[in-house]
Parts: C-alpha cells; structure tokens; sequence
C-alpha cells in the first residue's frame, strides 16, 4: 500500500514537472484553502476599525495652551515650552538625529537620492486640488515602492518603479544572493545606476520597518496598534527660497514660505505610521536657515486647526529621520518651511492602501471578468445556463453588461487617461509600466467591441421582432444609456483637463498625448466603431429603447385600443416619449413632478 502511494506521488510529481499549469494548480488550490482556514480570523483593519473605529472618528489631541499666546514655537525661542507642547498635543512625533543612526542608513539613502536623480526620475506633478483649478506642485518627486503600486492624491495618479526585482507578470521577484539584483530591472529599461538606488530603497525601506515598530513598541500604548508594514515611498526633492522664488508663504503662523504647505498625507491604511529620512544640501554658509518640519493640531480626524495650541517648527538637522506614529497622521497637519538655500531631499514611507490602486488588482479584475465570458453568448443575447430560470437569465444578463460599462471606465479614467496625461517624458522614465498599459489598452478594446457587439445584437433582435424569445430586456437599454451618459460626462471634465493653459508652460514632452484606443479622431457612429463623442450613441440607444419597449407591448396596446384609433394614437406617442427614458430618468421625472404639485397646491 505504501509503495503505491509513493508511485502515485511520484507520477503526480513527474506529471506537474510536464505540466507547469498543473503545479500551479496545486499550489493555487493549497493557497485558496490557507485563506478559507484562516477566513474566520479578523484582518488587523478590521479589528482596528472594530475597537479604534476609522480616521474621521480620530479625537483631538490634548490641548496644551501657550501663556503667551504665540502662533508657533521653535526650540530655539523656547525649548522647554517646545518640549512641554510637543509630548502634550503631538504626541506621536518623533525622530532620531544622523548621529544615532547607523552610517549604513545614510550612506544608503545617499545612493538612493544619487541614483534616482541622475536617471532623471525626479518630476513636477499638475494636481487639481478639490478638482478646481490645475496647479503644478512647487517640489519634484517620484514614487517607489511594491511592484504595480500607485499613489493617487488631489486627482493624480502616480505609478511607482519597483524596489525589488519583477518576473515576467510584473510581480516582485526575490532572488537570492547569488543572483544579480536588479538585473530584471535593467532589463525593463532601467540605468544600471538606477536599478541600483531602486533596490537599495527596498532595502533601506526594510530597516526603516524595523526601527518604526520599534518606535511603536516604545511609545504607542493604543491597541491594536496601526501598520508600519510601509509598501511604498513619496521621494520629493525640494529647493530652496533662494533657487525657486515663486514659493507660496505660509499664512497661518507666518513661518515663512513652504516647499509643501498644511496637510495630512492621503490614500493611507487608518492608524498606520509614516517614517521620513531627510537631507539636506547646503550650498550657502552655515548661518543660512535651513528647511524646517512644521506641525499643527487638528480638532480629530475630521476637524480643522486647534487655535488655542501653537503650531510647532522644527528644524531638523540633515541626516535626521522622524516619524508620525499610529494615528498622528489623523489629528495632525504638517508641512515643510523652506530653507534659504540648498536642496532638500525626503523619502517618506508609508503604508498606502492596496485595494484598487495596483498593477495586479486592475490585471486580475480583467482576467476574472474574461474567465466567465463563456457562460454568455452575446451573438444570441443568452445566458447559457438551462438551470436558471428566464428571470434569473435575464438578471444574470444585465449584472453582466453592468459590470462590463463599470470596467471600462475604471480603465480609462482610473488607469489610461491618468498615464497619458502626464506626458512622454513620465512614459519614458516609468519602463516597468510600459507592458501592463499595453494590456489594459487591449483590453479596452477588447471590452468596447464587445459593447458594440451588444448594441448590434439589440439592433438584430429588434429587426426580427424576437424580443420576448430571448433573455433580453430594457435595463440593457438603461445599463448602457446610464453607463455611456457617465463617460461621455467623464471624458468632457478629461478633455477640458488636457486643454488647460498650464500645459502651454510645460515642454512638449510634459503635456498629454493622445491614447491610442480613446483619443481616435472623432467618427460617425457605425456598427463596428463607438465614436469617442458618445452623445450620438445615446441618442440611438434611447430611439431603440423606444423601439423595443413599443414592440414588447404592441400586442397588448393593440388589443385595449382597437375601437378607438385615436386614442391608440394619443397612448403611441407618450409611449414613444417615455420609453426613451430610463428607468431611473422616469422615476427622477416623476419625483420633479409630485414635488411641483406639492408647490403649486402648498
């Protein structure tokens, strides 16, 4: 019996050698049944959300009052009412001075700083705060982190170089040490100077982890504590008051001008810490204010400045590294008070949310939604499944179509009109990015052809008269009138976006450029092409609405009607007129209506 099952094992073994799907199969299979074990054991958000509640629900600081009544304090003027402000109301900052850090954190960041700027990758961002007016920020910076991870804040997304190795998917790949590390990296396009500060940031990412805990050990009594599991890094380079004139002064306290004015850092894990090693190049004498870390409390999580506590100015010396713990990011602002002279490099880890913001997830969603396209045949508009019953069909038939609108605008206006409307140069300088925007590119596509593919099957099955014979509807009608009006809206907002004066300003290779599967020229509407203007293809969907809900009720409306002609015509056109609508619209109609009368006869 045992040497049976050794065979067995063995040609088990020989078989997944042969057969590298089959292994993964295995190993897939292994893992789904690891995640159903511990499915019962709550996530570390869920047990902070459950007992800390989330980041709006955060309570203010304990208030420490100034008898002075000073705007700000800086350890110079006062260090012992900074000491007494700092461990009352800002409980949760902290940081280590260049002497007790070890030489190996330093000399790595230099490298990092070195490399990331010699391969250029240090960029202006055009933001559009409060989706106002477009603005370029006053500092350059790049992202780095896991593989495939973006960082979206005031309305950008920006897409991350990979600090380890990737394999061919785009995944982090950990090679050992006898390995090249970075090689894949050069492969993708990367300077071998460049690959290098990549990895070394991973690297030094990794220590920063370690010293962040530690931090938390020490000082954060809250339990559970938040996540100093730091996935990626904002890298800024900033200059000086002497180098960049225009910089914005700070109003609030009269600190002086920012490099980076008041805010709290976006898009993070709630209660998770953020960890900051700074250096600064002087090039001026060493009596040349340097740049500084300014602090201010907030009424909690959801509230804004704490008048009666004094905004602290720190002014950390080159080398330093600081960090807000736990949930200081929540009931707290900071901002960067700009030196006289030099340059200012910071590197801030921080623990961003995964959710829908990676390379993997937006490639997975796709592949999961293609993995159940054979259980629908739009050439005949069924769902093929003899189990369900014809309601359920039509159901199934309709989420599908819904889920289908709803992925291709997350990829053009989460994923494509964000890369290409940051120019050629950022395409360049992003090489891990090149193949996955290919991808999503072509799926679109694939996406769109199968909408229109859609349209023609209601355009047939009407001609045939064989409505009712099918899984057909008219919420099909709505999904794609509802789902086509939202982005034609969307692409209105994009194109005044990319026409905005500010790009005028910036090099040719800055400005946004055209994708190739979006920005088309715009074509009439026909069988195979969607016209990128989607106002005509909501105007024919709403006549074949019309169409179709008339032919679903003919007979019925002919048999009430037959001994009055004039009637049947007076009930044809308001049908006519209503069954453009959808469903929602009327109901919106008739809110408008009943709120009228209540007017009028009030």
């Amino acid at each position: 019996m045992a040497k049976k099952k050794r065979k067995s094992a063995a040609k088990s073994v020989a078989a997944d050698q042969k057969n590298p799907d089959s292994s993964d199969r295995v190993k897939n299979a292994a893992k789904k049944r690891k995640k159903e074990q511990t499915s019962d054991q709550p996530s570390l958000a869920q047990l902070l959300k459950k007992q800390r509640g989330v980041a709006a629900d955060t309570p203010a600081p304990p208030i420490w009052k100034d008898k002075l009544g000073r705007a700000f304090l800086t350890p110079d003027d006062d260090q012992n009412a900074f000491d007494e402000c700092l461990k009352t109301s800002f409980k949760g900052f902290y940081f280590d001075i260049p002497s007790s850090l070890p030489q190996t954190i330093h000399q790595t960041f230099d490298l990092c700083f070195e490399g990331l700027e010699r391969g250029g990758l240090f960029l202006y961002d055009v933001v559009q705060p409060g989706k106002k007016k477009l603005t370029q920020t006053s500092v350059t910076r790049t992202l780095v982190g896991d593989p495939g991870s973006t960082y979206k804040y005031l309305g950008l997304r920006l897409f991350s170089h990979p600090w380890v190795d990737v394999d061919a998917n785009g995944n982090a790949l950990h090679l050992d040490k006898s390995k090249q590390l970075g090689s894949s990296l050069e492969r993708l396009g990367y300077s071998s100077r460049t690959a290098s500060a990549l990895i070394a940031m991973g690297r030094v990412n990794k220590d920063l982890t370690d010293r962040s805990m530690q931090k938390l050990r020490q000082h954060v009594s809250a339990k559970p504590v938040g996540s100093a599991d730091f996935n990626l890094t904002l890298v800024n380079k900033m200059e000086s008051v002497s180098a960049k004139r225009d910089l914005k002064r700070e109003v609030a306290c009269n600190m002086g001008k920012t490099s980076v004015g008041w805010h709290r850092d976006s898009g993070l894990k709630d209660f998770s810490s953020i960890a900051v090693y700074q250096k600064q190049k002087s090039q001026g004498s060493n009596t040349s204010k340097p740049f500084g870390v300014a602090l201010r409390a907030m009424d909690g999580g959801a509230g804004g400045p704490l008048p009666s506590v004094p905004a602290l100015m720190a002014p950390l010396p080159s080398g330093s590294l600081y960090y807000m713990l736990d949930d200081f990011n929540h009931n707290h602002e900071h901002a960067v008070i700009a030196g006289d002279d030099g340059v200012r490099y910071s590197s801030t880890h921080r623990v961003a949310r995964e959710g829908q913001g990676t390379w993997q997830y937006i490639r997975d969603k796709i592949q999961n939604f293609q993995s159940t396209e054979s259980m629908f045949d739009w050439s005949v508009g069924k769902v093929d499944d003899p189990t369900l019953s014809p309601k359920k069909r039509k159901q199934k038939l309709v989420s599908r179509l819904r889920n289908q609108e709803a992925l291709l605008s997350e990829i053009e206006f989460e994923w494509l009109r964000q890369w290409f409307v940051q120019g050629h140069k950022h395409a360049k300088l992003h090489p891990y990015w090149h193949d996955p925007i290919k991808v999503l590119i072509k799926s679109f596509c694939a996406l769109e052809e199968a909408t229109v593919q859609i349209i023609k099957l209601l355009k047939e099955a009407l001609k045939r008269g064989e409505t009712e014979t099918e899984d057909l509807c008219e919420t099909l009608f709505d999904v794609l009138i509802e789902s086509f009006t939202e982005r034609n809206n969307k692409r209105k907002e994009w194109a005044r976006r990319y026409k905005d004066p500010i790009f005028r300003d910036l090099a040719e290779n800055e400005r946004p450029f055209a994708c190739p599967c979006l920005d088309r020229v715009a074509k009439e509407e026909s069988d195979d092409l969607l016209s990128p203007d989607l106002e005509l293809s909501i105007r024919v969907l709403r006549e074949l609405r019309s169409a179709f809900v008339s032919s679903d009720e003919q007979g019925e409306g002919m048999d009430d009607a037959k001994d009055d002609k004039s009637k049947l015509k007076k009930d044809k056109k308001k049908k006519t007129k209503k069954s453009t609508l959808t469903n929602k619209e009327k109901k919106k109609v008739a809110s408008n209506w009943n709120a009228m009368k209540s007017k009028i006869s009030g």
